[in-house]
């Protein structure tokens, strides 16, 4: 492949950014809507076999303090030992488990600063983007998948 999206995932990519920006959806939503489809796909064994169960259910863990601290009083002081900690387990595993790193890389993009994404300084108008150009590595296959839910989930449409 030599874009990072086909046709389908751009046209769907660009009109779920026109949405989320009309609607103005907050960047911890679409945070927390990626720890939950992390999660969920964690839960679902989609990512089975490129670590030891234990390694994922560290990931899935920290996901899940992620999806329960966003939008609390001092979110981003409960959340940074948890990106120190995935950051670790990326720079550990890299080697050994690459698929294991590049979820955990994908987990990191959940414990940003809840005001941590500027349009005027990010190549794009979302972090959607970039949740999928990172999930795309870990699973080349599951970019409409991901691009679905997070219609489905920020926008409540189908």
């Amino acid at each position: 492949m030599t874009e990072p999206y086909s046709a389908e995932e751009t046209e769907c990519l660009d009109a779920i950014e026109d949405q989320l920006i009309e609607d103005g959806v907050p960047f911890r939503q679409m945070m927390k809507m990626y720890a939950e489809f992390l999660q969920t796909c964690i839960s679902a064994g989609h990512f089975d076999g490129v670590a030891p169960s234990a390694r994922l259910n560290d990931v899935a863990e920290h996901l899940q303090a992620a999806v329960s601290s966003l939008g609390h009083e001092n979110s981003d002081e409960l959340r940074r030992p948890h990106r120190i900690a995935l950051w670790t387990l990326f720079g550990s595993s890299e080697k050994d488990y690459p698929a294991l790193a590049a979820l955990s890389r994908c987990a990191v993009c959940c414990f940003y600063d809840e005001a941590g994404w500027n349009p005027d300084t990010s190549e794009s108008v979302t972090p959607i983007p970039l949740y999928l150009f990172l999930l795309k590595r870990l699973v080349p296959t599951m970019g409409m998948e991901f691009l679905r839910y997070a219609r489905r989930y920020l926008l409540a449409s189908c």
